[in-house]
């Protein structure tokens, strides 16, 4: 009789083990989905270098200033558009103003147009507070500006 209450008694701990992990699993999270919005770039940068293929050197203040103001508008899915409230670059030799739009997506690439309606294609990347945009297209605006907010 002692070893029949074994088995029940070992049966038991073994249904009871298989009861615990089928509830167990069955009231598992939710997976969470991945976030593939891109960042919000929205704020106000300050130059920290512009640099022209062309030229050949990577300019840094004081040789070199400007500011940027970044408004997001909407977000499309892996796709954010907003408004350049202000683009304003100083080098020696000239200057640069603009105001436009931009779009930047999930996969890094870049868009920006201004309101002259020229467009500038190119790719960006963000890392802390310092954002940096490679224009690579058209080839007379090929360059890589860094930025932080």
């Amino acid at each position: 009789m002692l070893i029949l209450n074994a088995g029940r008694i070992g049966l038991l701990r073994a249904a009871t083990t298989v009861t615990a992990v089928v509830l167990m699993a069955g009231c598992a999270e939710e997976p969470i989905e991945p976030d593939d919005t891109p960042p919000d770039l929205s704020g106000s940068y300050t130059l920290v270098s512009f640099y022209v293929p062309a030229a050949g050197d990577t300019l840094r203040p004081p040789a070199v200033s400007g500011t940027f103001r970044l408004e997001q508008t909407s977000v499309m899915g892996q796709e954010a558009l907003g408004t350049m409230d202000t683009l304003s670059i100083t080098f020696p030799g000239g200057s640069q103003n603009a105001k436009g739009t931009y779009t930047n997506r999930f996969d890094g690439s870049w868009e920006q147009e201004f309101l002259t309606g020229f467009q500038a294609l190119g790719t960006y990347s963000v890392q802390g507070n310092t954002l940096t945009v490679v224009v690579t297209q058209p080839a007379l605006a090929v360059s890589t500006t860094v930025w932080r907010k």
